[in-house]
């Protein structure tokens, strides 16, 4: 039935201009195996209709989830609207329906999401919840009272689903900051290649949680390298309008430390700026502005802490590894890099919104290329795991920051129910600085996101996402093991850096960007 379904949406939808077809789906039934047989019927309409990104699914909600799993699954799927069936209500102490707490849980998070939310099935009104035993008047958020009698059948639930809707957490000023962001494809920077425009410097410079975190690293660097009385010497590479010489300077006060500070910057419209900067803040004696690539300048200093915010989403994405490597000449034998390491982790995630994003574009480019994105409507299908680590000063007599990784997630560390991989998200764990004054970090994953002075997500960096070609169906009803085995590699020539990756399990997917022939970092 359901590729006849699908048939039919095709026959259809393309003489109906701007149409979208929502297809009813059982979204809980309150029976697992019931709700793994209806997520898996609407991946095969799905799948027959060609993954269109105007075939959405309409969730029935028959019933309270039976856990948070069967509904998180949905958010990274196609999803339309929920039809919330009155079945899924019971009664409260005074007679009122509510929903179990489950239930109420994904209701609040779909209005968060934006995902609209309809009542259906009168009809099936729950035993004491009839409109005759309840008055209107008596429930939460309600002002006044209503002649029962000519109330609309569902009021009651409709009320009950406005007073769930306010009490909805407001969205913080930085959530709707970054709300245009969310599911949008950005592409990743191109730090060597590209000068930085003064917007995006302005925007990386409101992160105050960021500067924070590296302002205490460096105090804690200079309270254990540099003796009390003597001057510390601090180089900032890539430093961009100044905002980690500021930083810096304020790290000395606060640590009870004289230094002297070094700026390297490629970009000649910032260091203009920061010319500005270092005469307006009377400056000119504490700071020094040395104009070029932090790899081929010719400053004769060696300091004893070295400052770079090169991290990108995915920790080494952005060509810090190289960018150190070439820097690290400055160090005393006994100084310290800031950050000192990064690790990089991946998770699988069903994501079906950026999937059509991508192969929206019809190339094989764009299924190729990771991308930076502020997620959403995203399921993680497992918790992330490390890939690699790159760890700064490197004193390896030969250096290579080519790397490899082959990651397994096993049938456990993939839940109970079943869901849809369209690619992987990406993040990184920074130590900025680790010694005796003090351990320092700054990361975007997930467990351990970095929180702002008022509580607020670290915002420099949203994760990427490294799509497959072909999404696949995690299917969790057999009795036989699933398991997701994922490969990366981290490939670096005299030009360029680039990504390849793949999926091997369930089934064996194709490398993606080989040799780097879509997406690449030039050095």
């Amino acid at each position: 039935g359901d590729v006849r379904v699908a048939r039919v949406i095709l026959m259809n939808i393309d003489a109906l201009t701007h149409t979208k077809v929502w297809v009813r789906v059982l979204g809980a039934s309150g029976d697992a195996a019931t709700d793994e047989d209806a997520h898996a019927r609407w991946r095969t309409t799905d799948e027959a209709c060609g993954r269109r990104s105007n075939v959405y699914a309409l969730l029935h909600v028959a019933a309270a989830p039976i856990g948070r799993e069967w509904w998180e699954r949905w958010i990274g799927e196609r999803v339309g609207a929920c039809a919330l069936s009155v079945r899924a209500f019971v009664k409260n102490a005074r007679g009122f329906p509510v929903l179990p707490k489950e239930a109420q849980a994904m209701v609040r998070d779909m209005f968060r999401r934006n995902i609209q939310i309809m009542l259906t099935d009168w009809n099936g009104a729950p035993d004491g919840c009839a409109r005759e035993t309840i008055a209107p008047g008596d429930v939460a958020g309600d002002e006044g009272r209503v002649d029962v009698d000519s109330a609309h059948p569902m009021r009651l639930y409709w009320e009950y689903l406005v007073y769930l809707f306010r009490g909805v957490e407001p969205a913080s000023e930085q959530a709707l900051a970054e709300a245009p962001y969310r599911d949008y494809l950005q592409a990743p920077l191109q730090p060597l290649m590209d000068n930085l425009e003064s917007v995006t410097y302005e925007t990386f410079e409101k992160d105050a949680s960021k500067y924070i975190q590296y302002e205490e690293a460096v105090r804690c660097a200079l309270l254990d390298l540099v003796p009390e009385g003597d001057e510390g010497s601090v180089m900032v590479v890539g430093a961009g309008r100044g905002p980690l010489v500021r930083a810096s300077l304020r790290a000395s006060e606060r640590a009870n430390r004289n230094i002297k500070v070094y700026a390297v910057e490629k970009n000649p419209n910032a260091v203009v700026t920061l010319q500005h900067l270092v005469a307006k803040e009377g400056w000119g004696d504490r700071v020094q502005i040395f104009p070029g690539d932090m790899r081929t300048c010719a400053a004769d200093v060696r300091v004893d802490v070295l400052v770079s915010e090169l991290l990108g989403s995915f920790g080494d994405n952005e060509l810090s590894p190289e960018c150190l490597d070439g820097a690290q000449r400055f160090l005393k034998p006994t100084g310290v890099s800031v950050p000192q390491s990064y690790e990089s982790f991946v998770a699988p995630i069903a994501a079906a919104k950026l999937h059509d994003a991508v192969v929206s574009y019809k190339d094989l480019k764009s299924i190729e290329t990771p991308y930076v994105v502020k997620f959403h409507r995203v399921h993680h299908i497992a918790e992330p795991k490390s890939v690699w680590e790159f760890e700064h000063p490197n004193n390896a007599a030969r250096i290579d920051n080519e790397r490899y990784a082959r990651v397994e997630w096993s049938s456990e560390e993939l839940g109970s129910a079943s869901s849809t991989l369209h690619g992987f998200a990406a993040y990184f764990d920074a130590t900025l600085y680790d010694g005796p004054a003090g351990c320092v970090r700054c990361s975007i994953h997930p467990h351990n996101h970095t929180l702002g002075p008022t509580g607020e997500l670290m915002f420099s960096w949203f994760p990427m996402f490294f799509p497959i070609q072909t999404p696949v169906y995690i299917d969790r009803r057999g009795a036989s093991p699933t398991k997701i085995e994922f490969y990366i590699w981290r490939r670096v020539d005299a030009h360029k850096m680039w990504y390849e990756w793949t999926i091997a399990k369930p089934v064996q997917g194709h490398i993606h960007n080989p040799n780097g022939r879509s997406y690449w970092i030039g050095l």
